[in-house]
């Protein structure tokens, strides 16, 4: 199981190293950080003009998380080959 597990991310690593221009690694990695970056500021902002409705929106912070990992884990497949 853990043979296949570091088979499946070495084909990751490989496909995202060399797979993938420069370009694309950017282009990738601002998307993500666009997300992340738009889903933290409507969090902390929260409604504007309706002041009823709860400030925090948690499916925001959970996109958030899930943008930065994403990076995370595509930068570590970039760079710890």
């Amino acid at each position: 199981m853990r043979a296949l597990l570091l088979n499946i991310w070495n084909d990751f690593s490989n496909w995202v190293t060399h797979g993938w221009t420069d370009f694309t690694y950017i282009i990738v990695v601002c998307a993500f950080g666009l997300v992340a970056l738009i889903c933290i500021l409507g969090f902390l902002k929260g409604p504007k003009f309706n002041k009823d409705v709860k400030p925090f929106k948690w499916g925001s912070v959970v996109l958030c998380i899930l943008s930065l990992l994403i990076i995370g884990v595509i930068s570590l497949a970039r760079y710890m080959h």
